[in-house]
């Protein structure tokens, strides 16, 4: 079983040197086989293989101009050719099925965050404080979590507004998952923009506050706006707009796995299979047919975006198989319409954003609350039997 864990490293000035030489080696190299990979299929219809590109890296570092490259793990450089070669076919394979593409793209050494992968050769300490890291040495870390024994996969080195971190994957031998949850409770959970979550059980999340944080991050991006391209000003607005933008993106992830993490200690969490992606598209339209409620959707998705229901459905689905449970995905058609007394479907049985009356048997409830307990009765009864069950049936 493959877990990961996030730490917080601490190096000397001279290991930021080379951390920084060994990211500019791993992105030179990564471009460099993108661009012979491109050329040599647009100019013969070839594609060069994954080996032969290592071939060519390798004969790289005997050249005067990037002689430089041996100061570069070898390995590192290695993987940075092997995730180019997998994004190339991912792209290919994605095209033939006929799904969303994406071709690999070029890294940049202006982007906020820059990182490099080591496949192996990394080693911890015995108490767990220092990490090895070829070419780099020893260097001190914080926030490794001792209950991860078993052998290291990879390891991937990033740095971001002024912070440098080691994502470790470790391969955890644990063939047979204890059931480690600690009740027998099913839950339906309803995610949406006013509240977080809310569940079958009464209970409301309302969403992270982060109105002071996103203040900021508005000024620090009007403020780099204003600087000029290539300057030092610019490039030092731009750090401090990647703090706060890493600020806000640890706050909400620091949320959702706590509140994951209470949630994974049921039996089973029901939740709505969610297409995020298609909910969350433009509503510009085309120029013949300009869309309507345009500034209106933008803001809806802004605010979808924020409460990052595919990130907390990853997370709970993971920690759920970790204690033996298990995340159960259930259709959200009518969720939020019918009345789970009666299973009456309409669209004014949802007065507003959170009151539900029902107009044949005057249920009320909250109406997220309501969404929470159809979800839950999708999920026991299945959607096919859903509408001929009752809310007596689930009790």
């Amino acid at each position: 079983m493959l877990k990961a864990c996030k730490i917080r490293l601490y190096p000397t000035d001279k290991q930021k040197q080379i951390i920084s030489s060994q990211i500019g080696g791993t992105r030179y190299i990564f471009n460099r086989m993108l661009a012979l990979k491109i050329y040599t299929y647009k100019k013969f219809g070839k594609n060069i293989g994954k080996y032969d590109l290592i071939k060519r890296a390798t004969k790289l570092k005997n050249r005067k101009s990037t002689q430089w490259l041996k100061d570069v793990d070898s390995q590192a450089l290695q993987q940075s050719i092997s995730n180019m070669d997998i994004a190339y076919k991912n792209f290919f394979r994605r095209v033939k099925q006929g799904g969303a593409v994406g071709f690999p793209k070029f890294k940049s050494k202006h982007h906020s965050r820059q990182s490099f992968q080591y496949p192996q050769r990394v080693k911890l300490n015995d108490n767990k404080n220092k990490i090895f890291l070829p070419k780099v040495g020893w260097v001190k870390c914080k926030g490794f979590r001792k209950e991860f024994v078993g052998k290291i996969k990879t390891v991937t080195v990033s740095v971001e507004a002024y912070q440098y971190h080691a994502s470790i994957l470790i391969d955890i031998d644990n063939t047979s998952i204890p059931k480690t949850y600690h009740n027998n409770q099913i839950v339906g959970l309803d995610v949406g923009v006013k509240l977080v979550v809310a569940d079958s059980n009464g209970n409301k999340i309302e969403a992270l506050k982060l109105e002071r944080e996103l203040t900021k991050l508005r000024l620090r991006a009007k403020q780099l706006s204003n600087k000029k391209k290539g300057s030092n000003n610019r490039f030092k607005a731009k750090q401090k707009l990647a703090k706060i933008n890493l600020k806000i993106a640890n706050k909400r992830k620091d949320f959702l796995h706590k509140l994951s993490k209470q949630y994974s200690e049921n039996q089973a969490i029901v939740v709505e299979d969610l297409k995020i992606k298609n909910m969350s598209k433009s509503a510009k339209g085309t120029t013949q047919t300009p869309g309507k409620n345009v500034k209106a959707k933008s803001g809806l998705n802004r605010v979808i975006t924020q409460q990052s229901w595919g990130m907390f459905f990853e997370m709970l689905e993971y920690k759920l198989k970790a204690n033996g449970g298990e995340l159960i995905k259930v259709d959200p058609k009518f969720t939020s319409q019918t009345c789970p007394k009666c299973k009456h479907i309409s669209k004014e049985n949802r007065l507003s954003q959170s009151k539900f009356v029902c107009k044949k048997c005057n249920y009320t409830n909250n109406a997220d609350i309501v969404g929470a307990l159809n979800i839950l009765d999708r999920g026991i009864h299945g959607n096919n039997a859903y509408f001929q069950t009752s809310l007596d049936d689930v009790a």
